[in-house]
């Protein structure tokens, strides 16, 4: 797993429209009348492949990008309830692996344009729901907007 880290934890990405994003920023976590724990909740170490997942920001319900701080004994913690899969279900929480993405390249031409898939590498996915998703949400410890940038990339 590749991921930004320091001695207080691990970032992680998630994108969200514009009113979950505005309250998570305000409040320095996620929740408020939009964000909803029941449905199942993707976090992405990698920043690469969450551009890539949500369109640079542009897919609707996913135009704003944010940075999420978790602590490590909670990523581990998380890890640990999680199925390890490739699709499928039946798991309060799944990892999958997928080609890592390149920031640096791409491939494909006009609108058909996207990052390079780097077949050597492989970016991870955790999928929280319901209690998971959850304590995901209870344990941030920092909440950046990094929105801008994902549009520049």
């Amino acid at each position: 797993m590749s991921a930004e880290y320091d001695d207080e934890g691990v970032w992680v990405y998630q994108a969200y429209n514009e009113g979950i994003a505005d309250w998570a920023v305000e409040h320095g976590t996620l929740g408020g009348p939009l964000f909803n724990t029941t449905r199942m909740t993707w976090i992405k170490p990698s920043f690469a492949w969450m551009l890539y997942r949500c369109g640079y920001s542009a897919k609707h319900g996913q135009e704003r990008v944010l940075k999420l701080k978790l602590p490590h004994s909670e990523v581990a913690s998380l890890l640990e309830a999680c199925a390890c899969t490739h699709g499928g279900g039946g798991s309060k929480g799944r990892v999958q692996w997928d080609p890592a993405r390149c920031l640096y390249s791409s491939e494909g031409k006009g609108k058909s344009t996207e990052p390079r898939k780097m077949l050597r590498e492989r970016a991870i996915q955790i999928g929280l729901s319901r209690e998971l998703s959850e304590r995901f949400a209870r344990s941030i410890l920092a909440v950046v907007d990094v929105s801008a940038l994902a549009r520049r990339v």
